[in-house]
């Protein structure tokens, strides 16, 4: 026998399985509605509704009845609706919040029955509503500023790297080399094998524990063995990024699925860190600059954590006690994460008060930082 629940009672099951913030998260001056336009990014909605736009998977209500429910297209219409005394953020389905309820009311029964009929068989729901028929998803933040380094850019361990392959001659001795020529490559390959060239930029240095975490590989170009003799491989250059060098390092191309929407959280669970480097060979970064921290998927990082950044208190002399003194630690700006490696994490830049310098602080974010 199946128990049936009230349909206020399972609402509440869901706005409290759904861990909705105080009200207060949300904006005083937040629009109830928002269309939804081309170039937008979740980021940006978010920073239109909440106060802290980390704040998000605690207030947004993915519709229920949809294949992707997270996935926001140009075009919908986000909801600031008030349901049993909770704000709430939606997709407009069609018909405002009160549709947002019932539809909400529907999981809830879904979710009491357990999602089985009366055979105790398995039932699939169907989704009710038609997507967009649109792959302009609506991106975190900007693709064009992140996705260089998503697809290509890659740290490696020192392992990694001094087992790899490395060019040893290019075409007619030439030093360099382009789309096309064909280098040969000390170290074993296996023939027509896609890989990669990268050029070490580097390494990265722990600046509290000084634990090599590991090496910048810059990528420089695609190539593809052709032959192998004993331990030099002949490999054709193939899509560059820049001129191939003698020492250019070969590494097994990457296969990797870019994902462009991932929710803004707080990073509160991970230990403070540092900025190890500002990518993009420059010494002070600003707001979209590339930032690498030294915290990874050991430290329990993910893709979506946001951090803010300060600027570490020098230490002074007071002058009348002649005693040293640490200043606080002062404001910067906010990133978030968008690649993770096992030591080391790449972050955006979304806010900078200030100049981002190496060996800066990275911190939870605070409530009113963005």
């Amino acid at each position: 026998m199946k128990m049936m629940m009230a349909l206020p009672a399972l609402l509440a099951i869901s706005l409290s399985a759904a861990a909705l913030t105080p009200d207060e998260e949300v904006k005083d001056q937040a629009p109830d509605h928002y269309t939804v336009v081309k170039g937008d990014t979740l980021w940006d909605i978010a920073a239109r509704f909440l106060k802290d736009p980390w704040s998000w998977p605690a207030v947004w209500q993915a519709n229920p009845q949809i294949n992707n429910p997270h996935l926001i297209y140009p075009g919908n219409v986000i909801l600031l609706c008030q349901i049993q005394g909770h704000k709430l953020l939606a997709v407009d389905p069609g018909g405002g919040c009160k549709v947002v309820e019932q539809n909400m009311q529907v999981a809830s029964m879904a979710a009491a029955e357990a999602g089985t009929d009366s055979t105790g068989s398995t039932v699939r729901l169907e989704p009710k509503i038609t997507e967009l028929a649109s792959t302009t998803v609506i991106p975190t933040i900007p693709l064009r500023l992140i996705l260089p380094y998503m697809n290509k850019s890659r740290v490696v361990s020192s392992d990694a790297l001094k087992s790899a392959p490395y060019v040893l001659a290019g075409p007619e001795n030439r030093l360099l080399a382009g789309t096309g020529d064909d280098v040969f490559v000390r170290g074993h390959a296996k023939p027509d094998t896609s890989y990669s060239m990268y050029r070490s930029e580097g390494s990265y240095i722990d600046p509290d524990t000084q634990e090599l975490l590991g090496y910048e590989a810059d990528y420089v170009c695609d190539v593809v063995v052709k032959s192998q003799k004993d331990d030099i491989a002949r490999v054709q250059v193939r899509r560059m990024a820049q001129d191939l060098r003698i020492d250019d390092l070969m590494l097994p191309e990457q296969k990797r699925v870019i994902t462009a929407v991932f929710n803004p959280v707080s990073s509160d669970k991970v230990k403070p860190g540092r900025v190890l480097r500002i990518l993009g060979g420059v010494e002070n970064g600003g707001k979209y600059s590339v930032i690498v921290i030294n915290r990874g998927e050991r430290d329990g990082v993910k893709q979506g954590y946001v951090f803010s950044l300060y600027r570490h208190g020098s230490v002074i002399e007071d002058r009348r006690t002649t005693e040293l003194v640490r200043l606080p630690d002062e404001f910067e700006g906010v990133s978030m994460v968008f690649r993770t490696f096992s030591t080391v994490s790449y972050a955006l830049i979304l806010k900078a008060e200030r100049s981002i310098q190496i060996g800066d602080d990275t911190k939870p974010p605070l409530s009113g930082d963005f």
